[in-house]
């Protein structure tokens, strides 16, 4: 491939965005999409395109980027009407960084090179604080030749870059370590209220959990600097942490696993959902958990 000069960007939601402006101030071009036109104001100002159809964002673009919700999402903008495949690939590049299926991934990527296209499964890590600051993780894999080209445009919008191996596999990585995160954040949230029920609010018995094992990043930055301190911006919002730990669900069943954490974790997530906190920071469990137990102690 020659030298990537311009990126499509498909899917310009908080983490798009972020990721597009870091783009733009690494100097390639960038002709952006998302079905709400005004989200892509921030790029134009920038000197970013914003244009209409998916398949826009590969004219003169060398790697297309793909950040929508999920996989109906990311078939419609490859393959509906005016789907990027629709477009001869040539040898570009697309990108899909959001975290479906990794199932989903394989078939994607077949589709992908039927057309021409080379396929990178790159999905991004980390929150849309260190998106925004150019600090996300990318979990790539692909073939080498694809990695390789691809490395400039992920090394502007990040700072750590795992090579995971074969297409599918960054996405089996990502969806590991959502299964992990998600599932902790509700613990914590529990946890947190059961120490409050013994009268023990939640800096004295975060010190002790941090002090030994059971201390994780929940209990030592996340929940501290958003549910306790009352920011409930989301860096990860609840909507996504349901939808990620489901994916989880779901391939353990179709693989045959023992899959005992994941429904107990969905559960928790649907009753924030039913109760409003979908678009909230995750940590609002701890809210959503105290919601539950008040209701309960008046009944």
């Amino acid at each position: 491939m020659t030298k990537i000069e311009q990126v499509g960007f498909i899917g310009l939601g908080l983490m798009g965005t972020s990721m597009s402006n870091n783009l733009l101030k690494a100097g390639f071009k960038l002709r952006g999409y998302d079905t709400l036109l005004s989200a892509g104001d921030s790029i134009k100002l920038n000197g970013g395109e914003i244009v209409r159809t998916p398949v826009e964002t590969g004219e003169n673009s060398q790697v297309v980027i793909v950040m929508v919700p999920d996989v109906p999402e990311v078939d419609t903008v490859l393959n509906g009407d005016d789907g990027l495949l629709k477009s001869p690939g040539d040898g570009r590049i697309i990108m899909v960084m959001c975290t479906i299926d990794p199932g989903a991934v394989v078939k994607f990527a077949e589709q992908a090179k039927v057309a021409g296209w080379g396929y990178v499964d790159s999905p991004v890590g980390r929150t849309a604080d260190d998106a925004r600051e150019g600090n996300s993780m990318f979990m790539m894999a692909g073939s080498a030749e694809d990695k390789a080209a691809v490395m400039p445009v992920l090394a502007a919008m990040g700072t750590t870059i795992i090579d995971c191996g074969d297409v599918g596999h960054g996405m089996t990585c990502k969806i590991v370590n959502n299964f992990m995160s998600t599932v902790g954040a509700v613990i914590v949230a529990e946890a947190l209220r059961l120490a409050e029920s013994g009268g023990v609010g939640p800096d004295k018995v975060l010190e002790v959990v941090n002090g030994t094992i059971a201390g994780n990043g929940h209990s030592k930055l996340h929940f501290p600097n958003k549910a306790l301190s009352g920011n409930l911006n989301p860096g990860f919002a609840v909507k996504h942490a349901r939808k990620d730990v489901n994916i989880a669900r779901m391939v353990m069943e179709r693989e045959g696993m023992p899959c005992y954490t994941a429904p107990a974790a969905l559960a928790a997530y649907d009753a924030a959902l039913e109760r409003g906190h979908g678009d909230n920071d995750w940590s609002d469990l701890y809210n959503v958990v105290n919601e539950i137990w008040q209701e309960s102690r008046k009944g």
